[in-house]
């Protein structure tokens, strides 16, 4: 019988962390039991018959972008690159059957990365997923959540 692949634990880490922040910002956060699972990321178990999948996925600065200060330019079509690259993942999502799937992409998760310059409000129109059910953008160094897709 294979054994199961074991969690990178400091990835896990983070992303709990990462999870920790989420909860905090997103007022509308479910009353759940949180299962650490590898795809998604977590479990949102809210009762026997709602759980509700949560992918995280970090939005990474392009090095071309940066220059030499400690900033970073905002691209949101790199936000719907980011969507469609979770997307390609679908059939391993839909055999688990979920009730709803959640995608939540965030900045500022490493210390050393740039600070992104994004406006204060973001054109949520522009981001499309026929797939996720809701598409989060998280600012973990500002703490500050947009819903791309309700």
């Amino acid at each position: 019988m294979p054994r199961k692949k074991p969690f990178n634990t400091a990835h896990k880490i983070l992303e709990r962390e990462i999870l920790e922040v989420f909860k905090a910002c997103y007022t509308d956060f479910p009353k759940a039991r949180i299962k650490t699972f590898e795809s998604p990321d977590f479990q949102l178990i809210v009762n026997r018959h709602k759980t509700i999948g949560l992918e995280i996925v970090r939005y990474v600065t392009d090095p071309e972008l940066i220059d030499d200060s400690d900033y970073s330019r905002f691209e949101p079509e790199r936000i719907q690159e980011l969507i469609a690259k979770k997307e390609q993942k679908s059939l391993i999502y839909k055999r688990m059957r979920y009730f709803e799937l959640w995608l939540l992409i965030v900045s500022g998760s490493n210390p050393l990365e740039p600070v992104l310059l994004h406006p204060e409000s973001l054109d949520t129109s522009v981001f499309d997923s026929s797939f996720f059910d809701k598409i989060f953008y998280l600012d973990m160094r500002r703490t500050r959540l947009y819903q791309l897709q309700k």
